[in-house]
């Protein structure tokens, strides 16, 4: 038999349980910081995510401006159904037994700028003089290539007053 004396036996046992006790202690150290660490990241990309919060909230607002302002600049040129309706009594109250003019199309460019699609039929030359008169005091005129009695007139708008 294996005999161990008592001291032995006292001395080993005490440094068991002094490596236990270390032991104990360095986990627990060593999980008290991780978790001391998570904490402090956790609080870091809260703080983080607030501060993009509060930023994303400041663009929200400005693209909400902006938009208004966009709006209200579109809202101050005139639109084309507008165009078609003034377009077509002028060429109404314009178009003479010489020439007929006829309001076709408007085709929107930018926030004021349309062209124009219009048909000018005409008897003689000094009609269709006179009918491309009309048509260039709405704005520059061009004739349409592959049809004698198309024009296109690039009509740029004024700003209308806004009532409020």
């Amino acid at each position: 038999m294996i005999s161990i004396n008592s001291n032995k036996l006292k001395s080993l046992s005490k440094i068991a349980i002094l490596l236990l006790v270390l032991y104990i202690i360095g986990f627990t150290v060593l999980k008290a910081a991780t978790y001391y660490q998570t904490q402090k990241k956790k609080e870091y990309l809260a703080q983080e995510l607030q501060n993009k919060k509060i930023e994303y909230s400041k663009l929200k607002l400005e693209v909400n401006k902006i938009k208004q302002k966009t709006q209200e600049v579109k809202d101050s040129y005139i639109k084309k159904d507008e165009i078609k309706d003034k377009v077509s009594e002028v060429f109404k109250r314009m178009s003479v037994f010489d020439y007929n003019l006829k309001y076709l199309d408007a085709k929107e460019m930018c926030v004021d700028r349309h062209i124009i699609i219009a048909q000018l039929t005409a008897n003689s030359e000094k009609g269709i003089v006179a009918g491309e008169g009309i048509l260039s005091y709405l704005g520059e005129i061009r004739k349409s290539d592959t049809n004698e009695t198309l024009y296109f007139i690039d009509y740029i708008s004024k700003p209308k007053e806004i009532k409020k």
